[in-house]
């Protein structure tokens, strides 16, 4: 790596800021717009929601606030919400409903959160309730009507992926999945660079209200308190979190951290002021454990099931 670009060029040309900000756990609307507000004049672009976080109308909020005081235009910014499991049946009604909470015409990217969807019955019962083919040809119906310039994916892993590859007409031009040091996911990675397919990594410092855990282990993985990244910290005399999103840049993931500090973000920012030597880099490689601290395996709604596998 001999720089560190501002943003990505995508397969279809369009360029992504190569970090934003999360949205998932921040707090009360008038906290994320103030959030989504100051971290817009410290200079992010692209911000990250989801109609399942409730933060939806705090992000327009902040972004309304921002473009109305001529800090930013529209066009300058790169949104991005999700279709929740239970909206895959009216996936134009439920982009139309989060357009609405943003305040927006459109999104930069609208992703499919979970690749998986039921509803129950009057008896209690699960349903299927859309099939993936039926269910992406809504999405792609969300481009060619303007309502979104890009659709994409969260949580799949390669197999889900090569099946939406294997009949869709508009690829998924994103995939959004945990991602960090404890899991680097490198064979994901590597297919979704081959298929042009841009990775966005939630979770990238192990912070927030995540569990610890991969079904029932229970680990104490701090990257705080980890001493390659200790090292290193003071080695480039960084902060942990910019030496952890400079890890990114190098793998060319776009980390989306949260924060409830408005001040956080301008020091995330500041990750691209430096290039690390590439055997530092691959010293954070070493530090995988292909460790999820999100698991399905405990997750009620999946039944048990590692959707993961």
């Amino acid at each position: 790596m001999k720089s560190i670009p501002k943003n990505y060029t995508l397969s279809n040309g369009q360029t992504v800021p190569i970090i934003g900000i999360g949205t998932s756990t921040v707090g009360t609307t008038e906290l994320i717009s103030d959030i989504i507000y100051h971290s817009i004049k410290d200079g992010v672009r692209l911000i990250d929601t989801a109609s399942c976080y409730g933060s939806e109308q705090g992000v327009g909020m902040g972004i309304s606030k921002a473009i109305s005081e001529g800090i930013v235009k529209r066009e300058d910014l790169f949104v991005i919400t999700k279709c929740d499991w239970h909206d895959r049946c009216k996936v134009e009604e439920a982009l139309k409903e989060s357009l609405k909470n943003l305040n927006l015409t459109y999104v930069d990217l609208y992703l499919d959160h979970w690749p998986f969807s039921y509803i129950y019955d009057p008896e209690g019962n699960k349903k299927n309730m859309m099939p993936m083919h039926k269910f992406w040809e809504q999405m792609e119906k969300l481009v060619k009507n303007g309502l979104t310039k890009n659709i994409g994916c969260s949580n799949y892993n390669v197999q889900s992926l090569v099946n939406l590859l294997s009949f869709c007409e508009i690829k998924p031009t994103f995939l959004e999945v945990e991602f960090h040091p404890y899991l680097c996911q490198q064979n994901l990675l590597n297919f979704c660079k081959k298929e042009g397919i841009q990775i966005i990594g939630y979770n990238p410092i192990c912070k927030g209200n995540y569990d610890y855990h991969t079904g029932n282990e229970k680990l104490e993985l701090d990257l705080f308190k980890e001493p390659i990244i200790i090292e290193l910290s003071k080695k480039y005399n960084k902060t942990i979190g910019q030496i952890v999103f400079n890890w990114f840049f190098y793998k060319e993931v776009i980390p989306i951290p949260m924060t409830r500090s408005i001040t956080r973000m301008k020091e995330n920012l500041e990750s691209t002021g430096f290039i690390m030597e590439k055997e530092d880099y691959e010293k954070i490689d070493s530090i995988n454990k292909n460790y999820r601290f999100g698991s399905s395996l405990t997750w009620h709604n999946f039944g048990g099931n590692d959707i993961f596998a």
